[in-house]
């Protein structure tokens, strides 16, 4: 039979440039509204490559958005931060997005981590 609709009830959108402080609190609430999930990618000066960056970038997401699941892609993170950032709640995936990125990205949000 063939299907001649298709209902999307909320897209992810796999390419999330955020940044902080002004922008963030307007961006994020927008995203919310018009997405189910979002691969984060924060565009901030220092990046975020270390685990305590990453963890106090979920924090300032997460005084927005308390429930929030968040799953931050980037380059250049070392395995051992990478490694500290896990146990602090906060996934790191790399870039560039392929299916294995986003079969990881689907995974942990399935399993409720971020």
């Amino acid at each position: 039979m063939p299907v001649d609709k298709l209902t999307i009830p909320l897209p992810d959108d796999w390419h999330l440039h955020l940044r902080d402080d002004a922008l963030l609190a307007a961006v994020l609430p927008a995203t919310v509204r018009d997405f189910g999930r979002a691969i984060v990618m924060p565009n901030l000066k220092p990046p975020v490559t270390t685990a305590a960056a990453a963890a106090a970038y979920r924090d300032r997401i997460r005084a927005l958005l308390p429930q929030t699941t968040i799953v931050l892609l980037t380059a250049n993170v070392q395995a051992a931060s990478k490694a500290r950032a896990e146990a602090l709640g906060v996934h790191f995936l790399a870039k560039p997005i392929t299916e294995a990125v986003v079969r990881q990205a689907l995974s942990l949000w399935e399993a409720g981590h971020g």
